[in-house]
């Protein structure tokens, strides 16, 4: 079973939940109890939420990449909630990219429902080892 570190607001919880069935979830709220999390042990993804810890998603992915326990983990950055107006898709991609994120993933691109979670979950397993 693999195991998920998912960095988001309690809003989205149903949808990891959905579109990662069959992993074992631990949900972050706090930057402080994402550290936490990865100081207690391995996890084999983090998703992070565009909006964890009031925007806190960068100083979070800078922390994984900068700590040598835990730089190899692969990082998704998620947008899981239209509203984020501020800053395009496309620019929020680039900047997870150029922090060394291995992905950008925007849930509006994906129905909430079995087909869309399915997809989902097909796009980030190619970050999860077997």
């Amino acid at each position: 079973m693999k195991k998920i570190l998912v960095a988001d607001v309690p809003q989205m919880d149903g949808r990891y939940s959905a579109a990662f069935a069959g992993s074992q979830l631990a949900f972050v709220r706090t930057l402080g109890e994402a550290h936490q999390a990865l100081e207690s042990g391995p996890c084999d993804l983090v998703a992070i939420g565009v909006y964890f810890d009031d925007s806190q998603m960068f100083d979070l992915l800078r922390y994984i990449r900068a700590d040598d326990e835990c730089s190899e983990v692969p990082v998704l950055c998620v947008r899981g909630q239209a509203g984020f107006t501020a800053v395009s898709g496309r620019t929020l991609e680039m900047t997870v990219k150029a922090l060394a994120a291995d992905a950008f993933i925007d849930l509006l691109h994906f129905a909430d429902e079995a087909g869309g979670n399915a997809a989902l979950r097909a796009a980030a397993s190619q970050f999860i080892e077997d």
